[in-house]
């Protein structure tokens, strides 16, 4: 599993669970634990069912690309490691 770790302009906490929460159904085969939304920072830890050699990019491409369809915040920026 890869932590994630994505700085914002602030959100409401709730707002940022459902958004992970949607992630997960968008992308049926990544596998999220350990949320944590809090004042302006989301955390999470995030991986890929079945797929040994997850990398971190990998991570933020969906990321990336879930954040251009569903635009429910703004980013400052994503950590993915």
């Amino acid at each position: 599993m890869c932590k994630v770790a994505i700085e914002t302009n602030g959100l409401n906490q709730d707002e940022g669970k459902a958004w992970v929460d949607e992630l997960a159904n968008i992308y049926a085969d990544m596998e999220i634990e350990n949320v944590n939304v809090s004042g302006n920072k989301i955390s999470f830890d995030a991986g890929f069912s079945g797929m040994d050699d997850t990398q971190p990019d990998d991570i933020k491409m969906r990321l990336d690309e879930y954040l251009t369809m569903n635009e429910a915040f703004q980013t400052k920026s994503i950590n993915v490691s």
